[in-house]
């Protein structure tokens, strides 16, 4: 009777201990299959903070939405470079003078926020990065999510506790210290598209490619100097400021030219005064000749007035951009 009762608890205690199975066989199958589908997923969508939506496909192209100062700032990451179109706001925390950065908020700009989540988004390189930052010492808990759904929570990471195994969401701080700067605290949810909704992500990334125009590009100056100017003036009162500008480039900007804009204001005695402007685009540390016409009316009284020209030149760098070769990488991976 004894050794019935002592086999009894033994078997009882066993049980107990195999209930729990967050470290087994099971729990890092499935954490292991998750990643392992997620590395080789042709394109995924993260859901960030405040309702920002991120496209991401395997060979890293981008388009959506970024958090960033409180605002969703659309993005498109094309040819390996970032195209972010964000806020005054956040120009000037970057240290913008005002003008300069409502500028920059008016348009896109070739930029990185702190990390570039077009390349960390990739699939394959999360995946890895995810593998990293739990290693198989890494106890899960199952959980049950809302709607029902079972799900293993290894350290940040959720993946689904039964097949077909896929991450769910993680949070930002299994990607390093900074990260959430960029992506915001909550958790990013994880969604692979299907091969059905290729055709719309492509339209979407097309659509996107449309509308960068000439981005600027964020953090090199161009130093622009008007080195000359000629007032000539007709006598219908046609007047053209002729200027010459010198730009040169300080720092780095690779595939970018000089956006050069003029602005002269053209003054005379009793016509009063009037402004006109041009702008272009030139390579960088060359010599460049602007001008701009402005017409007085003149008085039906005969006489001569004396016209003198103050024109300003300012400069930012821009993008060389090859819109072709960015769908063409589109309709290369998606179809």
């Amino acid at each position: 009777m004894n050794g019935f009762l002592v086999l009894l608890m033994v078997l009882v205690a066993s049980a107990c201990e195999a209930a729990p199975g967050t470290r087994g066989p099971d729990s890092r199958a499935a954490i292991d299959g998750a990643l392992a589908a997620l590395r080789t997923e042709p394109a995924v969508a993260y859901d960030l903070a405040g309702g920002a939506v991120l496209n991401v496909t395997g060979k890293g192209l981008a388009q959506g939405t970024l958090p960033l100062r409180g605002e969703q700032a659309p993005i498109v990451r094309a040819g390996g470079d970032l195209y972010l179109r964000a806020p005054a706001t956040y120009w000037q925390a970057q240290g913008m003078s005002a003008d300069r950065a409502a500028e920059y908020g008016a348009r896109w700009a070739r930029s990185t926020p702190g990390v570039d989540p077009g390349w960390l988004l990739t699939p394959a390189t999360l995946a890895q990065a995810l593998r990293a930052a739990v290693p198989d010492t890494v106890r899960a808990s199952r959980i049950t999510l809302a709607g029902g759904l079972d799900a293993l929570d290894a350290a940040g990471l959720r993946v689904t506790a039964v097949p077909p195994f896929r991450v769910l969401d993680f949070e930002p701080a299994l990607l390093g210290s900074g990260v959430s700067q960029t992506l915001g605290d909550p958790r990013i949810g994880v969604r692979a598209f299907r091969p059905s909704e290729h055709p719309a992500l492509r339209t979407a990334f097309d659509n996107a490619v449309d509308s960068l125009g000439q981005p600027f590009v964020a953090g090199p100056v161009v130093a622009a100097t008007v080195t000359g100017n000629t007032l000539a003036c007709t006598t219908a009162g046609a007047c053209t400021d002729t200027v010459q500008v010198a730009n040169r480039l300080l720092g780095e900007a690779p595939e970018a030219s000089a956006r050069l804009v003029l602005r002269s204001s053209v003054s005379a005695d009793r016509l009063g005064a009037q402004d006109c402007g041009q702008e272009l685009v030139t390579p960088f540390d060359a010599a460049t000749t602007m001008s701009c016409s402005v017409k007085f009316a003149l008085p039906k009284v005969s006489g001569t007035a004396q016209v003198s020209a103050l024109p300003a030149v300012t400069a930012e760098p821009v993008a060389d951009l090859d819109p072709a070769a960015f769908k063409q990488a589109a309709a290369a991976e998606l179809g």
